[in-house]
């Protein structure tokens, strides 16, 4: 293991009357002989302060906590010598727009995980979108926004602490990845520029930084990583989750499908790597629909409807249903189109009992009790399709604008909401994903935490990220043309050209 940061224990030779070296120049040449290649080492001034104290306590046998940032080395603490306890930890944290998420790790010796946590996105309270929340910051509420979330950064920290039993003073580096505009949040810089074209943001590769210059209550000489964006709306959980596949190194080219807020699909191999992001995530979380909710404990997760269109469902932990997540949701359409009860737009038909009026409207029942309705209404379907729709044609056309066909796809990673659960058959079914042999199908969890984590424990993973980079081409396509041509006919289940699935 190579983590960014660790412990780092040295004996120095000590001054004499023929050895007049100074303290810190001493520790420099101790430290750089022990090192594969030679690197600038810095220390902060505190630290400098002390130092001719700290070696002659420690009779020049020494122990430091130190990071590795690729290009330097930064002595962050003076650690107790002989103190076992007295180790090094570092966090990765997943930013999302509805949970943050985050992992705490040993770095030192073990390097076990130690703890997990997820927590929703305090910045809910003034938007449920990343959208919503850029109008309230260019109406002047970006410092809240920026507040927002490091409150909830700060909670998780306190949380993952208190689960393995350590103080925050002892994390010395935290490692994020988030989208372009999550990120920009976390930094507290403007993203007015950022969903309006042409689609600018102030950086797309962040500087390391010390976490108390940006509110982040680990040890105050903790320092920062930020994976970088590669676009307006592919920001750093998109590399991270490249990182995380392996995409990158692939002989042959590949997919990477993320969708949560967004749908950011990744198309490439070690070769070359295309992105690209649209609008088909909304339908798989809450806020879009009246029975949209997260993957937690009560969703509905999956669902079978019978021929008399009864209807059985799983919840997450096999709780009460409170409403139904992205998998389920995906599944309820399927389903109800397989039992006839809408038509290939997505309408209701008027055989079946459990279509329902409600304000003049009509609607399917799903699950009826004292304590629980849920009914799903013409527009939640027409939100579903539109979004299914532009997460079909994204895929169609990114795979299309590179010469390939779908019959070229080597394998097909799926994250995000998206990926818990997903029964693949079912979205191929009302024309989501195209028709793709299911061995290739490859579902993650948060593949966004996961490049964090391995970052974190693996420094030699920043030369990785710089390729990733430098591979990738960035696709807009809010203003892509072939997306306009092509989304129409996706709106339908499956497609008005359903032989489309399987180019």
């Amino acid at each position: 293991m190579k983590p960014l940061v660790s412990s780092f224990q040295i004996t120095l030779s000590k001054p004499s009357p023929s050895d007049k070296t100074a303290d810190y120049d001493r520790l420099i040449m101790a430290i750089s002989k022990n090192l594969d290649k030679p690197l600038p080492v810095f220390i902060d001034l505190k630290s400098l302060q002390i130092l001719p104290i700290y070696l002659r306590k420690k009779n020049f046998s020494i122990k430091l906590a130190i990071a590795y940032t690729g290009t330097d080395l930064r002595i962050l603490d003076l650690l107790e010598v002989y103190n076992d306890s007295d180790k090094v930890y570092g966090v990765a944290i997943d930013i999302g727009t509805t949970n943050v998420v985050g992992s705490l790790f040993e770095t030192d010796k073990s390097y076990q995980k130690l703890a997990y946590c997820e927590l929703e996105n305090p910045q809910i309270l003034l938007g449920l979108d990343v959208l919503t929340r850029v109008q309230h910051a260019i109406l002047g509420k970006s410092v809240e926004l920026n507040q927002l979330i490091l409150k909830g950064i700060n909670e998780l920290i306190k949380t993952l602490c208190r689960t393995a039993n350590i103080e925050p003073s002892k994390i010395y580096m935290a490692v994020f990845a988030g989208n372009t505009i999550m990120s920009h949040f976390l930094l507290n810089l403007s993203v007015e520029n950022i969903p309006i074209e042409p689609y600018i943001p102030v950086c797309n590769r962040f500087q390391w930084m010390k976490a108390k210059d940006l509110g982040i209550d680990i040890h105050p000489n903790g320092i920062v990583y930020v994976f970088p964006n590669a676009g307006s709306y592919v920001g750093g959980d998109i590399i991270a989750g490249i990182l995380s596949t392996g995409l990158y190194k692939e002989e042959l080219p590949s997919l990477l499908i993320d969708v949560g807020t967004n749908a950011e699909i990744v198309f490439g191999c070690k070769e070359w790597i295309l992105v690209g992001a649209g609008a088909a995530g909304p339908a798989l979380e809450s806020g879009i629909s009246d029975i949209g909710m997260r993957a937690v404990e009560g969703a509905i997760y999956s669902i079978e409807i019978d021929n008399h269109h009864g209807v059985k469902f799983k919840t997450i932990g096999s709780k009460p249903p409170k409403g139904i997540c992205g998998s389920g949701m995906i599944e309820l359409i399927s389903e109800m189109f397989k039992a006839g009860i809408i038509d290939n737009q997505g309408k209701f038909r008027n055989f079946s009992e459990k279509v329902i009026d409600i304000n003049g409207k009509k609607g399917f029942l799903i699950y009826d009790t004292k304590e629980k309705t849920l009914i799903i209404t013409n527009t939640d379907i027409e939100n579903f399709l539109r979004s299914k729709a532009a997460m079909f044609t994204s895929l169609y056309v990114i795979v299309k604008s590179v010469g390939l066909t779908f019959k070229d796809i080597d394998k097909v990673y799926i994250s995000g909401a998206f990926g818990k659960g997903i029964d693949a058959q079912k979205a191929i079914q009302i024309g989501m994903i195209p028709n793709i042999e299911k061995n290739k199908f490859i579902p993650l969890e948060n593949s966004s935490l996961r490049g964090a984590e391995m970052l974190l424990m693996n420094r030699d993973l920043l030369e990785d990220i710089e390729k990733i980079c430098n591979l990738i081409t960035y696709k807009e396509m809010n203003t892509e043309s072939e997306f306009m041509k092509e989304f129409p006919g996706a709106l339908f289940i499956p497609h008005t050209n359903p032989s489309i699935l399987n180019t």
